[in-house]
């Protein structure tokens, strides 16, 4: 059985469950997801339960086809794990900056966009950090980088509410792509060789 399609189709049906829920629950003017100058508010919910239903299924074929091979066991390279130790910690030291800094300017001065595009830009500054450095990415932060940037020059822009559509894409590309990713080995324990 593919564990990582069984786990993101479960993730994929949960999160329609709870767009579904969030549908039954709120008044229909505040949730709202437009085609044209028409609200369907249903559609991500069903495109999220037919992607899940499909990962589900597809987790369980591919576990028929073929085994999956033994992987050698990871070593661990002290280097790397203090090189990786110390990246981490640069990262928090200008994310608490970033906190602080923030606390000095009053909201008017800076929209909340800036925010996020901040926090986008050192998590995906640490992962660069890592890749230069030849030491794995963390797939976790990458996707959340790239989600609180976008998220955040969306919000400058005043163009919509479109971050939980572009968390949505972002997963989407990152499980099109995770054979590609893997293949290169990119993602994984920072601290394996």
């Amino acid at each position: 059985m593919n564990k990582y399609r069984l786990i993101w189709g479960i993730v994929c049906l949960v999160v329609a469950g709870v767009l579904v829920v969030l549908n039954l629950t709120l008044p229909p003017e505040s949730f709202e997801f437009r085609i044209g100058d028409r609200n369907m508010p249903w559609v991500p919910p069903m495109a999220l339960v037919v992607v899940g239903i499909i990962l589900v299924v597809s987790a369980r074929e591919a576990g028929e086809a073929a085994p999956e091979p033994q992987q050698p066991k990871a070593t661990i390279d002290p280097e790397k794990a203090a090189l990786n130790k110390r990246l981490e910690s640069i990262a928090w030291g200008f994310f608490l900056v970033l906190i602080g800094g923030f606390m000095f300017i009053p909201d008017d001065v800076v929209t909340d966009g800036w925010w996020s595009i901040g926090v986008g830009l050192i998590m995906l500054g640490l992962n660069v950090a890592r890749y230069f450095n030849k030491i794995k990415m963390s797939g976790f932060t990458t996707v959340l980088g790239i989600v609180a940037l976008i998220g955040g020059v969306v919000q400058i822009f005043s163009i919509g509410n479109f971050e939980g559509a572009f968390l949505l894409i972002v997963l989407g590309l990152y499980l099109i792509f995770k054979q590609w990713f893997d293949q290169r080995k990119l993602f994984g324990k920072a601290e394996e060789a």
